[in-house]
């Protein structure tokens, strides 16, 4: 009887202990749901004081800041210098980049456009911006564009006629043969010739009687140009 009752008396105990650990546990799950969120943001709070923000400082450096736009430029150019435009928002500030290396940081006008002028090296060159307010929060990057400097004249041979040549008979027409860029546009006598893939180009003239002038122009995306002049004389 005696081993009985000591058996009870433990099982009593060990109840007692099972219902004071679920107490616990139910008590420890209230107050983190309570407190537990209030905990968080006090903690939080002290992390940004630590590292010299206020919550307005940090709602502040992480707005969001729209990209600004860049306007078009020319595939090409012999300009000597480059005039950059586009637009972004009022009151921030727009970090240029030439060959992803910054440039210049400018202010956004209040019409909310932007330009910047600068001369480039020859070569081929890209232009991009972002955008950040003063708070040092900076925008995603803007469009990135692209664009060839060319500052010398294009290629451009004339294979027929040569200089000089005479055409005697009642045939009075006279092609043009030559060879330039495949991208080159070509006139001869203002009238434009069909450049093929190769670079290589023809036109048929009418002669007139006489001394003739043959003006073969090429001209490349940059706008630059070659000329080349054939002098021919007909005679009938």
């Amino acid at each position: 009887m005696v081993y009985s009752r000591l058996i009870r008396h433990e099982e009593k105990q060990q109840r007692k202990r099972l219902m004071w650990a679920l107490g616990g546990m139910v008590g420890l799950v209230i107050f983190l749901f309570v407190f537990g969120l209030k905990i968080l943001v006090g903690f939080s709070l002290m992390v940004d004081r630590v590292r010299g923000n206020t919550p307005q400082q940090a709602s502040q450096n992480q707005e969001l800041i729209l990209p600004p736009t860049l306007d078009p430029l020319p595939g090409a150019t012999n300009s000597a210098n480059l005039t950059i435009t586009g637009k972004s928002d009022l009151g921030l500030k727009i970090v240029l980049y030439i060959d992803e290396e910054e440039a210049t940081t400018l202010p956004v006008k209040d019409d909310g456009t932007f330009s910047f002028t600068k001369k480039l090296a020859e070569g081929d060159h890209t232009v991009s911006a972002k955008a950040k307010n003063n708070k040092d929060g900076v925008s995603d990057l803007s469009n990135v564009l692209t664009i060839s400097i060319k500052r010398k004249k294009p290629e451009l041979t004339i294979t027929s006629p040569t200089d000089g040549a005479r055409i005697v008979g009642d045939n009075n027409t006279l092609t043009v043969k030559g060879k330039t860029a495949s991208d080159n546009t070509v006139t001869i006598n203002d009238r434009l010739a069909v450049v093929g893939n190769d670079g290589s180009f023809s036109y048929t003239h009418v002669l007139s009687e006489g001394d003739n002038t043959l003006r073969t122009v090429a001209t490349d995306p940059a706008g630059n140009q070659e000329t080349v002049d054939r002098r021919v004389t007909y005679q009938r």
